[in-house]
């Protein structure tokens, strides 16, 4: 079995050729199953929002693999269940299967403090449909003005705060006994070894961007990070372990 990992491609409007080009990039991934691991959309105010774009944008990943799914970022976390069903996906709160978990990673931020406590209010459901009772230009026009306070913050702020806390990904690897954790949301591409597995790292997108695979047999797990683009799909590291261990090792063999 195939799974492809993505996340953070932050579509908008505003920039039609990054849909394209995020298609054209998965469009050279065959998989089993595709994981949209949040953040998918720059700002998501309601389903009445959508545009053509975002529709067609779900369309193809919900025809790419025969099993697609989304996680809620922390930018899309609006989007809601029945919007995505119509067009073949599902929405999960995180995907666990084969000793491997998938989150957004917004969760493993905990140094964050401003963002975390910002997150509590805004899921919460009251605040929610309150917003969504709003005009759609009133919504929108909060929307941008919290993308500009995000990016002032960001700014301004230590890189490790927005950065994965190791004792949250050994907390989360050890709840849900994952030999594999990947997530986004970090904008750190890379794999890192932790006390209990890997955890493999996503990238946010402009016209290209990295992705994981996770190809399972019954006797091996292989994680690609891999450079996608409209053209090509590169392997840019690989890690392997054999069934029933738990130890991974750098795979100097390569090939998608």
């Amino acid at each position: 079995m195939r799974r492809l990992v993505v996340s953070d491609f932050h579509l908008d409007p505003s920039e039609p050729a990054r849909y394209r080009a995020a298609m054209d990039a998965i469009a050279h991934c065959p998989s089993d199953q595709l994981i949209l691991a949040g953040d998918i959309f720059e700002a998501w105010v309601g389903d009445d929002g959508a545009t053509d774009a975002d529709d067609q944008f779900l369309e193809f990943c919900g025809k790419h693999s025969d099993d697609t799914l989304f996680i809620h970022g922390n930018r899309d976390f609006l989007i809601s269940e029945n919007y995505l069903h119509q067009f073949d996906i599902q929405l999960i709160d995180r995907y666990v299967d084969d000793e491997l978990i998938v989150i957004h990673g917004d969760e493993l931020c905990t140094l964050d403090h401003a963002y975390q406590t910002f997150k509590q209010e805004v899921r919460q459901a009251s605040w929610m449909n309150e917003f969504l009772a709003k005009p759609l230009s009133e919504r929108q026009a909060i929307a941008d003005g919290l993308r500009q306070a995000s990016r002032e913050t960001q700014a301004n702020r230590a890189e490790a705060i927005g950065d994965a806390v190791d004792s949250e990904i050994n907390r989360w690897m050890a709840d849900y006994e994952a030999k594999l954790l990947i997530h986004g949301h970090t904008h750190r591409p890379a794999v890192h070894q932790t006390a209990g597995g890997i955890r493999a790292v996503t990238s946010d997108w402009n016209d290209s961007g990295i992705g994981i695979f996770i190809d399972t047999t019954n006797s091996e797990q292989i994680v690609s990070l891999s450079h996608l683009s409209p053209n090509e799909a590169v392997i840019r590291e690989q890690w392997l372990r054999q069934a029933g261990t738990p130890e991974w090792k750098r795979n100097s063999e390569s090939g998608l």
